[in-house]
Parts: structure tokens; C-alpha cells; sequence
């Protein structure tokens, strides 16, 4: 063998030397691994939940904005008197008198504040 041969055995068997030491290395790649593990958007979060999560999710912001709702608004317009508070009379619309189902209010507590709030 010649000795352009063995140089070229010997120079493709050795690594070439890297740019940056083995621990600048590890410390990349273990950043690069914290930052695959932890989702960070919404489409990793979503497929993390999957369907039924992700859709108990929707109805858990649904029902915390219901309740809020109700503790804003705890009334709601009185059907029956259409919030006037008063009936007229059928025969002489002149004649009114107090609405029975809202006592002469003219709203009535919501559905949800008698159930969740336990209010009359």
C-alpha cells in the first residue's frame, strides 16, 4: 500500500472535530427537549384533550359565563304582564290591577338563580 492510501484510511476514520464542546451539546438538546414537552399552543392543547376534553372544556366557559349572567342580570321580564307589572281588563281595558304571577313587579327571578342560588 501506498502512503496516499493509508492517509485517506486514516483521515475518513477519524471524527472531524465538532465546533462545540459535548457539554454546550447537552445543554442544547436538553433545552430542545424541554421545549417539545411542555404544548404551548392551542393545537397542541386540543389534541392533548382530545375530543371529549376539549368539549367539556367549551361547556365548563359556557356554564361559568351563565353563571356570571345570572349575577349580573338575576331577573328576567315577567311573561304574563310583559314587565308592565299591571293587567288590563278584557272587557273594560281601562280597569287594571296588579300582574298575579309577578305580584306587580313586572320581572320574575331567573330559572337559573332559583336552581343555583337557591333564591325565591
Amino acid at each position: 500500500m501506498n502512503l496516499t492510501h493509508h492517509l485517506a484510511v486514516v483521515l475518513g476514520t477519524t471524527a472531524a472535530p465538532t465546533p462545540q464542546p459535548d457539554h454546550v451539546q447537552a445543554a442544547g438538546q436538553a433545552a430542545s427537549q424541554a421545549t417539545e414537552s411542555t404544548p404551548g399552543t392551542a393545537a397542541d392543547i386540543a389534541t392533548a384533550l382530545g375530543p371529549v376534553g376539549l368539549m367539556l372544556l367549551v361547556l365548563m366557559a359556557a356554564f361559568a359565563a351563565y353563571v356570571v349572567s345570572l349575577s349580573l342580570h338575576p331577573n328576567a321580564k315577567c311573561n304574563r304582564c310583559k314587565g308592565a307589572g299591571r293587567h288590563r281588563g278584557s272587557i273594560f281595558s281601562y280597569a287594571q290591577r296588579p300582574c298575579n304571577s309577578c305580584k306587580g313587579r313586572g320581572v320574575h327571578p331567573r330559572l337559573g338563580r332559583k336552581v343555583l342560588f337557591k333564591q325565591p
